[in-house]
């Protein structure tokens, strides 16, 4: 192998090594806040559990992490900080006293900027 084709080798790893490590994957270790509240039909439910997944966009089986929400300014809020950019699977748990029944239910959200983000998670009667 010549000089040049050496050179031209390694500058081609380099590039690749460079791309990698600037790509993002969801988990801990960034600056980014996800404030989630689970609604069911639009009404906010307050005795409900939030789960995340770190790097997945859709259901797992397992999470990575989970809090229960607590009241901030009027309404239910789980929070999850130092996030990095990334995908993430973010499912609710929880009870609707209005119509007396377990819900659940789960969305795909990717963050694009390590700042705080408030988000809506959309639940459901669990059919039991």
């Amino acid at each position: 192998m010549s000089i040049i084709s050496k050179g031209i080798a390694l500058l081609s790893m380099s590039a690749m090594l460079m791309f990698t490590a600037c790509e993002t994957v969801g988990g801990k270790g960034g600056n980014a806040t996800l404030k989630v509240t689970p609604q069911h039909h639009g009404d906010n439910i307050d005795s409900c559990t939030i789960y995340i997944k770190y790097n997945v966009q859709d259901k797992p089986s397992t999470y990575d992490e989970q809090v229960k929400c607590v009241m901030e300014n009027g309404k239910p809020v789980a929070t999850f900080t130092n996030l990095n950019k990334g995908n993430y699977y973010v499912y609710g748990k929880g009870w609707d006293p209005g119509i007396e029944q377990e819900v659940e239910g789960g969305i795909p959200y990717t963050i694009t900027e390590e700042t705080t983000k408030e988000i809506t998670v959309p639940v459901t009667e669990t059919g039991h």
